[in-house]
């Protein structure tokens, strides 16, 4: 996980979320919005409701188990490992 925070902290992260940012402000001018700060700590598609996280997980099971040929994390674990670096995103 360490190499994960260090992406997340580094300047190269930051480029990416400013050309994400004007990429999308240039072609979705009608439609974008963006989290304030480019900060993503309070997404919901990131960090779903209760709710949404189990209608969520269905659909995640259901893909992994059609696309994946061998193991992949589970729902919990892959909501843990966003957890683990939410206050970076």
């Amino acid at each position: 996980m360490i190499q994960v925070h260090a992406m997340l902290k580094s300047p190269e992260y930051a480029t990416i979320k400013t050309d994400y940012d004007t990429i999308s402000r240039a072609n979705f001018p009608k439609s974008y919005f963006h989290p304030a700060d480019m900060r993503f700590i309070n997404s919901d598609a990131l960090f779903p409701s209760a709710d949404l996280s189990r209608a969520l997980a269905s659909g995640y099971e259901a893909q992994c188990n059609v696309l994946c040929y061998g193991s992949y994390p589970s729902w919990s674990q892959l909501r843990g490992r966003f957890q683990e670096v939410r206050e970076w995103i």
